[in-house]
This record gives C-alpha cells, structure tokens and sequence, in this order.
C-alpha cells in the first residue's frame, strides 16, 4: 500500500495495484467482507467487469455524495455502458437538477405521504385480509409487492386497472437478475422492453386525456432549463420513478419483518411499544442498507484514491455500517440513540421519495401487527440470509 492519505477521512490510500476481483452486485456481506480487509484504506479496488472504487467509510462515502464537482453523476453504476443512459433526474445535476428537483418535491413531500397514507393503510389492511385466515404467506409476492406497486401508482397517477400488467414487469426485471444472462434476460421482451412500452403509451394517453393529481400530466406545464419538457426525458422520469420506486421498499420491508419474525423479544416491543415504531424503522432502515449508487471520478485523487474518469461507488451498506458512527453496527437496536444513517443517500440527489417510502413500510408493519400479531418462519435457522432480488419469505402464523 502506499503511504498516502486521504484529504477527506485521513486514511492511508490503497491502489489499483491492490485490486479484488469483487463483483459490484455482490450482496452487502460481501461488501462489508472485503471493507474489512482494506479497513485502513478507507475504499477498495476491483477489476471485476469494467473495474471501479469503493468507498468504505461513513465520513467518505457522505463527502463524495455532496462534492459532485469531484464526484459526478454522469455515472451512476458500475454496469457495462451506465456513462451512456440518461435517467432523470439521477444523472443530471446543476441548475437543469435543481429545476426538475423542485418540480418533482410536490409530489413526494412528508405532508403529501401523510396526505395519502389512509389510502396506504387502506391497500395493506385489504391485501392481509385476504389470506389473513390462511395461515401462512409469500410476504413479498403476495403482499410487499403489490402494495409497494400500488402505492407508487396512488402518487403519481397511474391507472390503478395497469396493477397486474406492471407487477409482471417488475417481477420479469427482478428474474433477470438471477438469469445466466442477465443483461439478456434484462432486456427481453417481457421485462425493461415492456416497461418502456407501456411508459411510451401512457404519454400519449395523457397527452390525449389529461387528468388532475396526474404527476404524467403535471409534466407537459414543466420548464427546465427555459425548455419545455421533451418526450425522451419524460419517459426517462417515469421510468426512474418506477426502477426506484418499489424493489428497494419491498426489499426493507421483507428483510424487517424477517427479523421480527426470527427475534420475538423485538417483534414483541413493535407490537406492545407503539412509540417505538418510528425508531424501529429507521433502523430497519440502516441495518438493510443494500444500494451501491455509482459515481465518475472528476480529478485525480478523488476520494484519496481513483483517478480522473474512474468509477466509484458509495455503498450504504458500508457507510451505514461503519462502527465510528454506529457502535456494534451488526445489532438492531431500537433504542440507538444517534441515528444518522443515509439509507436514502445525501447531498443533491438525496432520494425524493423518502417520507413516501417511509410511510408506506410503517403503516404496512402497523396493519401486518394488528391483523398478525404472532408469527414465525417455516424452519429455524441460525441466522436469516439478507433478502434481495429472487425470494420467497414465507411466513407462518
């Protein structure tokens, strides 16, 4: 290693020299893992695919999210071509960000979420009902799914009769993942293809028909940048908001209540302590941090370590893993008493939809507790495995 250290967290800088063929996608144990064993660097090098940085620190990881003049969002993954697309708003940044930021705020506020969550609470009490008196359920594919989806299409104006054609969408980009050709199975007919499909013809359908609290439709009066808004970035929008909108919130609210359901002495407080609950889901929602979001390195040094045009990543399972800010970082403990994670991210692209998603898990664990009080997995087990992607947590009651 060389003896250099980082402006930013004062650890002695590792280099490319020192790479690990370390798959982005990996899950957050593994990321952790290999952290670990590049603890005094602060980040770690892989040459897997096209090769990137990770950051590993909390005070690191947070910095390279507010200096995008060093840390651009042109890139915002490690995966083959990402410099290429254009997602709005993640990969635009500037004055053209700020106006689509302040645009999209309306949509998201934490009084909108509160504005919405008897219709959230309303999707969740029907959904448990009705397999409430079976005795056991898919939570993710009979429950978290179609609500989280449900959910998404309440805010932004998506007729609600679309459900089941755009679940077989996400479920379809989902699979890929786990295909031998993922990139293949990404881009077959039935997955991303469809989605841009269908956000093509709700455009026009709008267009055509425009409705009120319709955020499609809200669009056509938007101006960014003295411009109006063109058709390309519209559907770009649409298309972020549904990759961001609901595989991240099903995977928080599958791997809590998998917790829950594996430690009674915690699901017994959410149950019983009701003012807890808000506490419970931050945690939740730094313990289950999983998103690496990608950045392209600006300047050499960028970071302590990547060089001009590099890719790094910020992984929120090591920021919010790190035991400088969050002692005994592996325990979920309701009662931590400083909580500063970044689930959501922070800086300028800091996630819109953080008081939607939010509500949308407290008010499904708040319904799921008064229906299902008492519950459990099918098998013991020593310790869960981290729930991402392809599964299927059955719960038994």
């Amino acid at each position: 290693m060389q003896a250099d250290r980082c402006p930013v967290t004062g650890a002695t800088a590792a280099t490319a020299r020192d790479s690990v063929d370390f798959d982005f996608f990996a899950a957050p144990q593994a990321y952790r893992r290999v952290a670990a064993e590049h603890a005094r660097d602060g980040a770690f090098h892989s040459s897997h695919g096209g090769s990137f940085w990770a950051l590993s620190t909390y005070e690191g990881i947070c910095a390279a999210f507010r200096d995008e003049d060093t840390f651009s969002v042109s890139r915002v993954s490690a995966a083959e071509g990402a410099e290429d697309e254009r997602w709005i708003p993640l990969t635009i940044q500037g004055r053209a960000h700020t106006e689509w930021r302040r645009h999209l705020a309306a949509w998201f506020t934490p009084q909108r979420a509160r504005d919405l969550t008897p219709a959230i609470r309303a999707n969740a009490r029907r959904r448990i009902e009705a397999f409430v008196d079976r005795g056991e359920v898919s939570f993710s594919d009979e429950f978290a799914r179609p609500y989280v989806l449900e959910n998404l299409m309440l805010a932004v104006g998506w007729p609600r009769a679309d459900l089941d054609h755009l679940l077989a969408i996400n479920v379809a980009m989902i699979r890929s993942r786990e295909a031998p050709d993922p990139r293949q199975a990404f881009n077959a007919e039935t997955a991303f293809p469809a989605l841009q499909e269908y956000v093509r013809r709700h455009v026009a359908r709008r267009r055509a028909e425009p409705v009120e609290a319709d955020l499609t439709t809200a669009t056509f009066d938007w101006d960014i940048d003295g411009s109006p808004v063109s058709d390309a970035d519209r559907e770009s929008l649409l298309t972020v908001l549904f990759l961001a909108g609901v595989d991240s919130t099903v995977n928080h609210m599958a791997n809590g209540i998998q917790h829950l359901a594996h430690h009674p002495g915690d699901r017994r407080r959410f149950l019983r302590e009701p003012q807890i609950r808000p506490a419970a889901v931050e945690e939740f929602l730094r313990v289950n941090s999983c998103m690496y979001p990608g950045r392209l390195a600006t300047r050499e040094g960028a970071g302590g370590v990547a060089s001009r045009g590099d890719t790094v990543l910020l992984p929120l399972a090591l920021a919010n893993y790190d035991p400088a800010v969050f002692p005994d970082p592996e325990r979920v403990d309701f009662d931590r008493t400083q909580n500063p994670h970044i689930a959501f991210g922070t800086g300028h692209h800091q996630c819109l939809g953080a008081a939607y998603a939010r509500a949308q898990i407290l008010t499904a664990w708040e319904e799921w507790h008064e229906m299902i009080p008492d519950y459990r997995l099918p098998e013991p087990t020593a310790e869960p495995p981290f729930l991402r992607n392809v599964y299927d947590l059955r719960i038994i009651w």
